[in-house]
Order: C-alpha cells, then structure tokens, then sequence
C-alpha cells in the first residue's frame, strides 16, 4: 500500500472479489517484509476511515461464513486479507487493530468454534503456544460430528495450512535428529529445552530401541513434562521442570551432551536472550555434540494468528540466525549447517562442538 486511498480502493475490490488474494503463498511470502514496515501517509484518508473499511470487510467475511458459504473459500480470504494488511499497515497500526477492532468483532465468536483457534486465544496455560495447542497441529482433534459444524471445518481448513505443516515437519526433522545422534554416539546424552510434550519422541526409532543414554526433557510446564511422563512410563525420557531464565542465569546447568536442541522457544526470545541461550547450550556440548535450533521465519498464516488469537512470534531470517552465534567463540566451532523446512517456513541452525 502507498497510501491509504489505494489500500481502501484495493479492499473494496477484493470484498467485491475475493479471488484476487488468490496467489500462491510463496509468491506472497517472498513479498512480505519482516515487521519492518513504515506507516504509509493517508492522504486526506483518516485512520478511522481506514479501520472502518477493514471492518467492513471481516463483515463481508462473517456473512459468507453464517450464510451457507464456502468455508474454504472464507477462510482463504481471511487469511490472505490479513497477511495484507500486516504487510502494508504499519506495525502500530496493525497491532492497534488486532488488540482493539478484531476481538469485538462477531467473526472472532464464529472463529473460536474452532477448538485450536480458540485454545490458542484463552491460553490455558496461561502462555502463548502450549502443547496442547501444538498437539492439534499433530494430529486432527475433532471426531466425525465436530467436522460437520462450522468450527470443524474451520479447524480443518486450519490443520491444513503451510504453518502447520511446518510444525509437522519439524517433529520429523527432530526425531530424525535423535536418531542421528544415536547413530554417532553410543547412549547418548541428550537436551530438549522448552520440550513441550515432546511428540517427536515418540517418532524416534532410537528412544523405542532404548538406544538413548539419558534424555532430559526440559519444561517450565508441569503438566507438559506430566504428559512426557504418561508417553514414556519406562523412565526412557528424564523429565525436568525449570524455566530459561534458570539457564541464563546459570541456576540450572547440564552438561556433556551429545545433541541439545530447541524448537518451539525461540520463536519467544528477544535478540539479546537468544544469542545468550545459543551460546550457553553450545557450551554444554561434549566435543563432537550438536546443537540445533528452530525459528520461523516467515508465517503466511500471521495475520490470522495475530488478530484473532492474539498469537505473536518473533520471526528471524537467516542472518538473525547466524547472529545468534555472535557470542560463540568461532574456534569452537567445527560445522555450521542453515537450512529452512519444504515450506520455506522455518530456518534450522545445527552447530557441532569441535
């Protein structure tokens, strides 16, 4: 958007016509900056005239979605309104109308029919993206009837999404990474930092073979490490409770690892939080062990997180990602390896101790 009259002009269109958001995700992910826009000028436009037309339109969508539309279609649009209007807004603007306008709008009720939506908005936990909201990216959580209700379809439409996918992906990468680590090292000694409920466990060949020396899950959630616990009552996973700040402070010290790993928190972590945990982790590897870590970079499904489950990630490119390693004494380092997932979605970083 160059002012507000385009973007105004742009919505009415796409109201009229949802089909011209209909582009591919990774046409619009390579076009989307990264929470570094700047607030376009309104030209003689007022933010209010602005806000109202973004109303105006989840109204649309609303009706389409309560009068026998498409769900699929409606849900496509939402999603692709929204990421345009967190690309082209400013960062001020976009939050301001993801705290105030869409929450007490009637599409927010309609959407939190969807369990995962829902979940992901009342946290229950009490924090942002517990694993029980992760579980119902894993597999679909809603049984035969709940699909015929219109918060069904909307979670379906949800599993299905690039995002998710990516989540599925990474408990592959990972139980993949646990096997590996097997494979260079006998009965290894092994991390998982913010484990949630550790699913890809449960994937890992190595963990079922009791090929595993010691593998500690660590969690600041109770009820997290509780479902670790039920998941492997042989004792094959060592559950231990704790927060990041008693890492960074050095309360809480493990070490001689093979492979420590985070997938799920830095996507969390300030700048200055993450290089510190990045460079503590390291230095709890033996010589030859693993560090891996996790970050989204991009999330075409942003905008619908942000605004209607107040859902906020902290998304990092690859050169935030090398930073991350600023504090590591190169020396250390025998191989440093960077890749992102099939959906170009979320960056590894992998750095083995020399």
């Amino acid at each position: 958007m160059r002012n507000a009259y385009t973007w105004v002009l742009g919505l009415c269109l796409l109201m009229h016509d949802p089909s011209l958001l209909f582009v591919k995700t990774s046409d619009a992910v390579r076009a989307v900056e990264r929470n570094t826009v700047i607030a376009p000028p309104y030209d003689g436009h007022s933010l209010a005239d602005v806000f109202h037309q973004a109303t105006s339109w989840l109204d649309g969508i609303h009706r389409q979605l309560t009068h026998g539309g498409d769900v699929h279609v409606a849900m496509q649009t939402l999603h692709r309104g929204l990421f345009l209007l967190r690309r082209q807004w400013s960062r001020k603007d976009w939050r301001h109308f993801c705290l105030e306008h869409a929450p007490i709008h009637p599409l927010r009720e309609l959407l939190h029919q969807c369990p995962f939506t829902r979940h992901g908005y009342e946290r229950p936990r009490g924090y942002a993206g517990d694993a029980a909201l992760i579980d119902y990216l894993y597999a679909e959580c809603v049984g035969a009837e709940g699909h015929m209700q219109p918060g069904g379809h909307i979670y379906r439409f949800m599993y299905q999404q690039p995002s998710p996918r990516s989540v599925r992906e990474r408990r592959v990468l990972l139980a993949r990474e646990i096997d590996a680590a097997a494979t260079r090292t006998h009965m290894p000694r092994l991390l998982s930092v913010a484990c949630g409920h550790l699913r890809e466990s449960e994937l890992s060949h190595a963990v079922k073979e009791h090929h595993i020396g010691d593998f500690i899950a660590f969690d600041q959630d109770p009820m997290s490490l509780t479902e670790v616990t039920r998941q492997h009552p042989n004792n094959a996973i060592r559950p231990v409770c704790g927060s990041v700040r008693a890492l960074l402070t050095g309360r809480t010290v493990f070490g001689h690892l093979d492979l420590a790993y985070s997938a799920g928190l830095y996507d969390y972590l300030s700048d200055n939080t993450a290089r510190r945990l990045t460079q503590i982790l390291f230095n709890m590897l033996n010589p030859g062990g693993r560090l891996m870590v996790a970050n989204f970079a991009t999330c075409p499904e942003a905008g619908y997180l942000e605004a209607f489950m107040d859902w906020w990630l902290i998304y990092r490119d690859e050169d935030q990602m090398q930073a991350l390693t600023l504090d590591i004494d190169p020396n250390e380092i025998a191989a440093t390896n960077m890749f992102r997932d099939s959906e170009q979605n979320v960056i590894y970083l992998t750095l083995d101790r020399r």
